[in-house]
């Protein structure tokens, strides 16, 4: 026997579904709009910390000016540069949307008190090591981050502020190469001093002032231009007939060939090529004697010739040893130099180079130094790194 049931019934327990389907949409609509708020807040803040540490690295590598070595050093215009590359970074880099962030840029120096150990900062412009970055996308800035649920959420916008630090050293013990980061080093060495005043040396030519100055390096057009700027330059000769040779290409884990020296020469010092020198290349427990070659026709020649502009770090020597075929350098120091022009004279293939300045961070830190707050560094290589 059937039972049949009312419509009435019927209509009544549909009716006290219907609210408790609504709450529950409700309440899982409110679940979902907090995930994806939280996870649209959390990428806001990655992208923002990703943006003021670019903005960070960048103004602190100009830092690290080729300026620094001229007798007069302006050090309130290379701050200015400073805060004018952080400037235009800031505009390349958009957060949480097709909206930028305003960031706000301090230059300053930070040392290291070498009693209690604590790190003390100075904003200033005088022999400034440091850039300290606030990124900011917030209601006081009038950019907030707008939320993808509002309604359900419970607000319309969020605050978002991230700070970023940027500092470079030139207390450096050595250079390593990791990952995919080459050292950005020319497997060349150039003769450091001389008894013979007619040989030009790097003491006397670059560090003594003693050099010509007929180049210049312009950073807008990225182009090197024929007229004096304050940086002397050194003639290099590489087979010079009269002895008075003093530039070298050197066995940095190259084996002197033409391949792994155009690739060195094109892309610097990789992991493999150190390998044999403990991964770590350093002159800080003195000199090294390595092999050496004066042919630089072919393969070092033409590569060279594409690299005019471009600046890497290179090694010193200070004296030679061997013959042709078994030639070898003793290598004193790592410098920093920028080629402005590659020629062949009457006496073969001629290079001349300006001294300059490397920030990277393939440097190695001299912590020792660092805590003991020495301040004489190498003035050619520094350290860049994100120090917060």
């Amino acid at each position: 026997m059937f039972v049949s049931r009312s419509p009435s019934a019927s209509s009544n327990r549909r009716g006290s579904l219907l609210p408790a389907t609504v709450l529950a949409i409700l309440v899982s609509g409110g679940c979902l709009a907090l995930v994806l708020n939280e996870y649209w807040l959390t990428s806001a803040q990655e992208e923002l910390r990703t943006a003021t540490q670019s903005v960070a690295l960048a103004a602190a590598q100009t830092l690290a000016n080729d300026d620094l070595l001229k007798l007069d050093v302006e050090e309130h215009q290379i701050a200015d540069q400073a805060r004018e590359v952080a400037a235009r970074q800031s505009m390349r880099n958009f957060v949480a949307g097709p909206t930028l962030p305003q960031m706000d840029v301090r230059i300053g120096r930070v040392t290291l008190d070498p009693l209690t150990g604590r790190q003390e900062s100075l904003e200033t412009d005088l022999d400034a090591n440091s850039v300290l970055v606030v990124g900011h996308r917030d209601r006081s800035r009038n950019n907030p981050v707008m939320m993808l649920a509002p309604l359900l959420a419970g607000r319309s916008v969020a605050d978002v502020t991230v700070t970023a630090e940027a500092s470079i050293s030139n207390l450096i013990r050595g250079v390593r190469a990791f990952d995919k980061a080459t050292v950005p080093a020319w497997p060349l060495a150039i003769l450091e001093v001389s008894s013979d005043s007619k040989v030009q040396t790097w003491t006397k030519e670059i560090e003594q002032h003693q050099g010509i100055d007929h180049f210049s390096w312009n950073a807008d057009t990225q182009q090197v231009e024929s007229h004096p700027d304050g940086l002397p330059e050194i003639m290099l000769l590489p087979a010079g007939k009269q002895g008075n040779n003093n530039l070298y290409l050197v066995d940095i884990g190259n084996g002197l060939q033409d391949e792994q020296l155009k690739r060195q020469l094109r892309d610097g010092w990789a992991a493999e090529d150190l390998a044999e020198f403990g991964e770590v290349f350093s002159l800080q427990s003195g000199p090294l004697d390595l092999p050496a070659s004066q042919d630089f026709a072919g393969v070092p020649y033409d590569t060279l010739r594409t690299q005019i502009g471009q600046v890497r770090i290179v090694l010193l020597y200070s004296t030679t040893s061997g013959a042709r075929g078994t030639l070898g350098v003793h290598a004193t120091r790592m410098v920093a130099a920028r080629l402005m022009d590659v020629s062949r004279g009457s006496e073969g293939p001629q290079l001349i180079m300006q001294a300059a300045v490397v920030a990277t961070r393939t440097a190695i830190l001299d912590e020792d130094a660092l805590y003991r707050g020495e301040t004489d560094g190498n003035p050619y290589l520094y350290k860049l790194s994100i120090t917060q």
